[in-house]
């Protein structure tokens, strides 16, 4: 569904942009239909690419003329070529590309996280947008459809200390099922000074029930003065105070966005990248319908992150095994939050039958620790998962030795009245610490019910 059709749908109106030429009505966020939080279109950081290019009042073309606007050239061995950045039909296409007639640059730019890699090692060119324009809070949303391939589709920002990144998606990774599937929202640490310097200092992974390639969604993030909080076709996939997150809270300072593609060699070994993974030279292309940058009128905060339903009985433990099946020793040593936690040792498996609606999407999440993970040459896995529900079975990988949290969604089948919740540390059986689950109905806001939405289609 392009932008007008949104607008014909009888929503609120966040805002009819200034300048008359290009006046148009911007339906407010997805996960606001109401706009209750009084939100306006921020026009010098957001595009609906409706033209027959991107507005460049917004927008930099990374390499156009030569010009690299003080910041990097893409992640080695891919680089930015601005010959791969076309607006046509209401969309905005990036490829990704096996260019072998490009003239890279030399160096890598810095930015991986592993090997020497030159730009031009492996012939693949990329794209990016860079913001002339900086924001300080507000709620970024984009229609997307991810690159079909093992190159990244992103929406991002960058600013002083800090950057913030609303979603990078990876297409495609034979290595990994979980990858196509990931919705990855992160802070970057770039303080002067911090001991935690260019490193990943928070993260929220989700796995989606469909794959980020397959089709367009509405993926949002908040960045509120006092929480952060993701979204996906308008439900919220979670939400973190700034309290909760504590020193890893960097994006104090205004921001910029941008809009890219890279390699990731933590997903794929460049080595093992094909022509035939992009196409060849005719490339794979990331499709945006539009970006967005809303804030609100007010200028002030949202105020908290909800308190949430949760359908699962005795979540943290507290209550020890009640409710729960299975092998697990309940602890007060390690724990997330409260004063107890489970461990398992062993090839050891929990579960509980919850009831569920039928043609219904849940979001589930939790906590775990694999205290036996060394994150050098011994690691150990652990599973949250979803079965029974008349689709197929659901999970997330658990594997650093750390507390962390991860969550999924599936949808309910058109009989299911019920489902089971697992966590498992089979077959490997390293000793994980879970704490903290959760499970509740996935609300998407322009649906009569929690089942699949309009806007999702096109």
């Amino acid at each position: 569904m392009k932008k007008n059709d949104l607008a014909q749908m009888g929503l609120g109106i966040a805002v009819v942009l200034c300048a008359p030429a290009f006046a148009q009505e911007i339906p407010p966020p997805l996960s606001d239909p109401g706009n209750t939080g009084g939100w306006v279109i921020n026009p010098s950081v957001s595009d609906e690419f409706n033209g027959d290019d991107f507005d460049r009042d917004v927008w930099f073309n990374q390499g156009e003329s030569g010009n690299w606007n003080g910041q990097w050239r893409g992640r080695a061995p891919s680089e930015y070529d601005p010959d791969n950045v076309r607006v046509e039909g209401g969309f905005l296409y990036m490829t990704a590309r096996w260019d072998e007639t490009h003239n890279f640059s030399s160096g890598n730019g810095g930015g991986n996280s592993q090997g020497t890699w030159q730009y031009g090692d492996v012939p693949i060119t990329t794209a990016a947008l860079l913001g002339k324009n900086f924001f300080h809070y507000g709620y970024m949303e984009m229609r997307s459809k991810a690159a079909p391939g093992p190159i990244s589709s992103s929406y991002w920002t960058t600013g002083v200390g800090g950057e913030t990144d609303a979603f990078e998606s990876f297409g495609w990774n034979p290595n990994n099922r979980w990858s196509g599937k990931r919705f990855h929202t992160s802070f970057h640490d770039w303080r002067n000074g911090s001991s935690t310097y260019g490193r990943r200092i928070w993260e929220n992974d989700h796995i989606l029930d469909f794959g980020v390639a397959d089709d367009f969604h509405v993926y949002g993030f908040e960045w509120d003065p006092n929480y952060v909080a993701i979204y996906i076709d308008g439900a919220m996939v979670n939400c973190v105070t700034r309290e909760e997150m504590g020193d890893a809270w960097v994006a104090n300072n205004p921001q910029r966005p941008w809009i890219d593609m890279e390699t990731f060699d933590w997903e794929i070994n460049a080595n093992d990248l094909r022509p035939e993974h992009f196409n060849g030279r005719a490339g794979i292309d990331f499709i945006v319908d539009y970006s967005r940058v809303y804030q609100r009128v007010s200028g002030g905060s949202g105020g908290t992150c909800p308190n949430l339903e949760n359908l699962l009985k005795n979540p943290g433990f507290e209550n020890n095994m009640d409710g729960w099946t299975g092998t697990a020793t309940i602890t007060t040593t390690t724990r997330s939050e409260g004063s107890k936690s489970a461990v398992l040792n062993g090839s050891a498996t929990i579960e509980q039958v919850v009831p569920v609606k039928p043609n219904t999407s849940y979001i589930l999440s939790g906590w775990a620790n694999s205290a036996d993970t060394n994150q050098a040459d011994r690691w150990f896995n652990a599973y949250l998962g979803v079965k029974d529900h008349e689709n197929e079975v659901s999970d997330v990988r658990y594997f650093f030795n750390r507390w962390h949290e991860k969550s999924l969604q599936f949808t309910t089948g058109p009989s299911a009245t019920e489902a089971t919740v697992y966590f498992t540390n089979a077959p490997q059986g390293g000793a994980t610490y879970v704490d903290e689950l959760h499970l509740r109905e996935a609300k998407y806001p322009l649906s009569g019910n929690s089942g699949e939405i309009d806007v999702r289609q096109k």
